[in-house]
């Protein structure tokens, strides 16, 4: 018989995040710690609003997770410790570490499944930017001047594999609208087209809600360029809203000039670039503050 393990208390302190399913048919949620709210959620939502854990999983992770966790329910040895991301409730991508544990009753039955979930994003951060840059072979160093930053991230994201064209957009602190600040591989007339999205357009609109599509251009070019569609040579491309702090403060814009589809190892590289430019964006933003100045177009 296996031994006992009391069930422990939910800790409603950051960083854990706490959750309790009981073994039953379809894992009924026992319970989750009001700190989820971390996450920009409420219990209710899993409690009673029908919200599953496996919802806020970030779907390239999920099949991972899932499997992780039946190899540990077959053999239960020690601590389940796996590391994947997942979706605040403003779309923000977030990565965590979790600790799983089985809880067994007198009879040695499985009686709880219990997980801690902590946030690790600034720890991955780092760890898969120094990642990227060894991948590509790249010896570029975080440079401190704003403007360099930028250079910066473009080259990063037009050294993956497949991404050759990018545009980089801010929220305008002002009027509410995305400007045009940095971009590569586009044409001087396309980039005038697509200078300012304004604060009511449908591109803004869309952004803030924080989900990323990956389409041919064919599919989004109305979403870019509005009813006049330009010829770019632009095939697969992504949209990508940038959220930091629980703010969405930008949208980035990559794309391929010979690839119908963004490839799903290009489409992890970009969450990371992604959350390097939430990070250099809000520096830019309390420069720019600072300074009484606006965005200039790019």
């Amino acid at each position: 018989m296996k031994g006992i393990v009391n069930l422990p208390d939910i800790q409603d302190e950051m960083p854990e995040v706490a959750f309790v399913w009981r073994s039953e048919y379809g894992w009924p949620l026992e319970s989750v710690s009001d700190n989820v709210s971390f996450f920009g959620y409420e219990p209710d939502d899993f409690l009673i609003g029908g919200l599953s854990y496996e919802d806020i999983i970030h779907p390239t992770d999920l099949e991972m997770v899932r499997k992780a966790l039946e190899n540990y329910s077959d053999s239960s040895v020690g601590d389940l410790v796996q590391e994947y991301r997942i979706l605040k409730a403003d779309g923000d991508i977030r990565w965590v570490r979790e600790k799983t544990q089985i809880i067994y009753d007198m009879d040695g039955q499985m009686q709880y499944l219990t997980a801690k979930i902590v946030d690790i994003n600034d720890e991955k951060q780092h760890d898969d930017f120094m990642f990227i840059q060894d991948e590509l072979g790249s010896d570029l160093s975080w440079p401190v001047n704003l403007e360099d930053s930028m250079d910066v991230l473009l080259e990063l994201t037009t050294q993956l594999d497949a991404i050759d064209i990018c545009a980089l957009y801010v929220v305008d602190e002002v009027t509410g609208g995305l400007v045009l600040v940095n971009h590569k591989g586009l044409s001087n007339d396309f980039v005038n087209s697509v200078s300012y999205f304004g604060a009511d357009s449908g591109q803004v609109n869309f952004a803030q809600k924080g989900f990323p599509i990956y389409k041919h251009y064919s599919e989004v070019y109305p979403f870019i360029t509005g009813p006049r569609m330009q010829d770019e040579g632009l095939q697969g491309t992504a949209i990508i809203p940038i959220h930091h702090e629980h703010r969405f403060v930008g949208l980035l814009i990559a794309s391929s000039s010979s690839e119908f589809i963004i490839p799903e190892g290009d489409r992890d590289s970009l969450d990371v670039i992604k959350s390097l430019a939430g990070l250099m964006i809000s520096n830019m933003t309390m420069s720019v503050m600072s300074d009484g100045m606006h965005y200039s177009t790019a």
